[in-house]
């Protein structure tokens, strides 16, 4: 049985996010209701260029929080792995996730294990509050005073804000709640069952199939707490392995292959809860390109036009 020293490892996933990590420590370092003694700190970088690596262990050299680096080499996005390997040196009994582009409001931690406490087998999804600021240095007030701001002003942001609380509502309510874990901002106690499927390269929803498996085959439950809240404040810039920023031929093959494979692994979705991204692409001249949602889209149709482009080039070939 593995030994645990503390009752939280927070694992911050990272790709070339050095500045954003620098605010994420900085709020980790003023937590309310939990002593920087009973939590560790573990960064697992995907595949950063050197330059931010050297960043990444300067800002971790400068804190007083137990944490620890790991690194990984990918030729893509592969938030699986570099998760798994985290979770494999985690410390802590409850394991707390934040992405790269999350910010923890000063009461998160504390928040997490008083509503997991007891709750061995129960997904926590934290509130994602979608904000537009830019690094503030180690001026940690002038970033909650942004992230805190609810008046946004950005049309944008309003309306993913908003659509995103509406659908997480009604996946409450559904006969799929687990769909309201996100892994950008979720806790979950340690267990041999907790881990990412590493079929999943690329961008794709290997949080979803995490949440379905341990709610499916292991008996888990899940909720959701919108007073637990973290902030999202790059979601306009790069969007690490998002394939409708991205556009490339590796991105679009790699979320094409990811989602087949989670719809296949997930038994009893509606194609329409899965495959809404076929929405935004199309095929032409046999190359998947990225196109404006088309509402006239057959999507029965282009779902099997996808599954056959993938098997015929050898991409999956799940039958």
């Amino acid at each position: 049985m593995k030994n645990y020293y503390f009752p939280l490892s927070v694992i911050l996933l990272t790709h070339n996010q050095s500045d954003i990590l620098k605010m994420q420590v900085l709020a980790l370092e003023c937590q309310e209701g939990i002593k920087n003694s009973e939590f560790e700190v573990i960064v697992t970088d995907d595949s950063s260029n050197p330059e931010e690596v050297l960043k990444i262990e300067k800002v971790l050299s400068g804190t007083s929080l137990v944490n620890r680096l790991l690194r990984q080499s990918s030729d893509r996005f592969w938030a699986a792995r570099a998760r798994n390997e985290a979770i494999s040196v985690a410390k802590g009994e409850l394991l707390l996730f934040f992405d790269g582009d999350m910010i923890p409001e000063i009461d998160v931690l504390s928040k997490h294990l008083a509503m997991q406490r007891n709750k061995s087998k129960h997904i926590l999804a934290g509130h994602r509050l979608r904000r537009r600021i830019q690094p503030q240095g180690n001026d940690l007030d002038k970033v909650f005073d942004s992230c805190r701001d609810t008046n946004l002003s950005d049309p944008t942001i309003a309306r993913w804000q908003l659509d995103e609380e509406k659908k997480r509502e009604e996946f409450l309510l559904s006969s799929h709640p687990w769909r309201v874990v996100f892994s950008c901002h979720m806790s979950v106690c340690a267990a041999s069952e907790v881990k990412f499927d590493e079929s999943f390269k690329g961008w794709g929803p290997e949080d979803w199939e995490l949440s379905y498996r341990l709610v499916h085959h292991h008996g888990y439950t899940v909720g959701f707490a919108p007073n637990i809240k973290a902030y999202e404040v790059d979601h306009l810039g790069q969007g690490v392995g998002n394939v409708f920023r991205l556009r490339t031929k590796q991105s679009i093959i790699d979320y094409l292959r990811n989602t087949f494979y989670f719809f296949d692994q997930c038994p009893g979705l509606k194609e329409e809860d899965v495959f809404w991204g076929l929405q935004k692409l199309e095929l032409q001249n046999e190359e998947w390109v990225i196109t404006p949602s088309k509402k006239d889209c057959n999507l029965g149709q282009r779902i099997a036009e996808a599954r056959r482009w993938l098997r015929d080039r050898g991409h999956y070939d799940h039958q």
